[in-house]
């Protein structure tokens, strides 16, 4: 078997990713992007919003906070 040199094989790849057919997802699974600035900006109102959509596992990795209202909706 010949074997071919790295050029060719760094070719051939890059021709294979080209010329292949593009992926598409739906529209509804592709994210969805929102900014929001503190303090006065509505980022407690927005994680509160988010953390309400949550309906099986919530895992949460802090040291502390001593936001009540995000405090609360994590316990709903």
């Amino acid at each position: 078997m010949k074997k071919i040199g790295p050029f060719f094989a760094i070719l051939i790849v890059t021709f294979s990713i080209i010329l292949s057919p593009p992926i598409t997802l739906p529209q509804e699974t592709l994210p969805t992007w929102e900014v929001y600035f503190s303090p006065h900006g509505g980022c407690t109102d927005a994680v509160i919003r988010e953390l309400n959509k949550v309906r099986t596992t919530i895992l949460v990795q802090a040291y502390s906070f001593t936001s009540a209202p995000i405090a609360k909706a994590l316990l709903n």
